[in-house]
């Protein structure tokens, strides 16, 4: 029951994640990523504990990494001046201000560590999302009237798709060959169940996957940039899994939440992408596009 309900899951969230790229929208992306970044900073909260006793500033906290995604990059597309973006930030600006100040009134036993939690959430979770974000309209920009605009019915948010499928096939290799050949571990201290080969399987499916972008789209960019891409993407998604392992078994905690069936949590179902995001980003925007 749990392997089917793993791939009920698996399968809705592929739909959803593939619906909004292909719907060409940088503010439909922009609204799942920024719901995405307000769950996943609410279990991360959860995992480590903190504002335990203040169920109201764990709500507003999740909010707030939302708007950082959303109104940071997600509102690039509306045109702002430079004033207008900064009055856009200015709730979060107001936020962080009163969480931090607000620790000298609080009285909490360990208010640094409180404080340092808090804000390593938006940056483990928003960051990496809102960048995704900003690529889709940056690479838009860039190549608005070259070969991607003409190629892809979806160019504004094109460069998801690979980044997302690499991820993808990562995982379904890496789960696929280490069951059926794993024997030696990877690192054990951090996740027993992840094997040497189950980690070579992973990267093997993301080329083969690369090779096929670059088959259908040999146009977009020259087959090299689709390997470079997919081994950045699958060997930084790996350590992105292994990173929430390590957060998980540092707070002796089995999943990220129970939000979905088979999964656990946003924050489990989404850690790979979340290290992945920077190295992918910079490679596409300074490799590809420049």
């Amino acid at each position: 029951m749990s392997l089917i309900a793993r791939t009920i899951t698996g399968l809705v969230y592929i739909a959803i994640m593939l619906g909004v790229i292909i719907s060409n929208s940088v503010v439909a992306v922009g609204m799942v990523f920024a719901l995405m970044a307000g769950l996943a900073c609410y279990e991360y909260q959860n995992i480590v504990q903190i504002n335990r006793q203040d169920f109201i500033l764990k709500i507003l906290h999740s909010v707030m990494a939302a708007l950082a995604v959303y109104i940071s990059f997600a509102a690039l597309t509306a045109g702002m001046t430079s004033r207008q973006y900064l009055v856009a930030l200015l709730p979060y600006v107001a936020y962080y201000l009163y969480f931090t100040i607000g620790e000298l009134f609080r009285r909490r036993e360990q208010p640094f560590s409180e404080v340092s939690h808090a804000f390593f959430a938006h940056i483990y979770v928003a960051i990496p999302l809102g960048l995704l974000l900003s690529m889709s309209l940056g690479a838009y920009q860039l190549d608005s009237t070259g070969v991607l605009a003409k190629s892809v019915i979806f160019p504004r948010t094109f460069w998801l798709l690979p980044i997302f499928v690499f991820v993808w096939l990562n995982d379904t290799g890496a789960y696929l060959v280490g069951s059926l050949i794993g024997r030696r571990k990877l690192f054990v201290r951090i996740s027993p169940k992840k094997t040497v080969e189950g980690a070579i399987g992973g990267v093997f499916f993301a080329l083969l996957g690369a090779l096929v972008f670059y088959y259908f789209l040999p146009e977009l960019s020259p087959w090299y940039h689709w390997v470079i891409l997919a081994f950045i993407v699958a060997l930084f998604a790996t350590l992105g899994d292994l990173f929430e392992s390590l957060l998980k078994r540092t707070y002796n905690v089995k999943d990220s939440g129970k939000m979905l069936p088979g999964h656990g949590g946003i924050l489990d179902r989404i850690d790979s992408i979340l290290i992945a995001a920077l190295p992918a980003y910079m490679y596409v925007m300074l490799a590809i596009y420049l």
